[in-house]
């Protein structure tokens, strides 16, 4: 009689990213899920001149979002952020080849073969 063999489904993130993914070079989808800088208590440390970009893009955040507009600082050209060093701490810790970023490549194709 034979041994029972292991069946194994593959990981869902397996699926999505077959290659490890370790830079953001090219992508920026993290930037195309919010239309504003999400900062929250930290807007206090940045630059003067873009906390008021900030606060006059929140005046227009619903018609932004009902746009599909992406981050007001995300740089299609690049595909990065235009002010890196200032961005908020929810994306300095959004994690480079971690679940969500990886989720959030697949919902948008980044990186996919044909």
């Amino acid at each position: 009689m034979e041994a029972p063999r292991e069946i194994r489904a593959p990981h869902s993130l397996d699926v999505l990213a077959p290659e490890p993914v370790t830079t953001c070079a090219g992508c920026g989808v993290c930037c195309r899920e919010v239309s504003v800088p999400p900062y929250l208590d930290e807007i206090d440390f940045i630059p003067v001149a873009l906390q008021r970009e900030v606060y006059e893009a929140r005046k227009i955040e619903a018609e932004l979002i009902a746009q599909s507009r992406p981050c007001i600082w995300w740089e299609p050209a690049t595909g990065k952020c235009g002010h890196h060093e200032d961005r908020p701490n929810i994306c300095r810790e959004y994690e480079i080849g971690g679940e969500l970023c990886l989720e959030t490549r697949a919902r948008f194709a980044v990186g996919k073969k044909d």
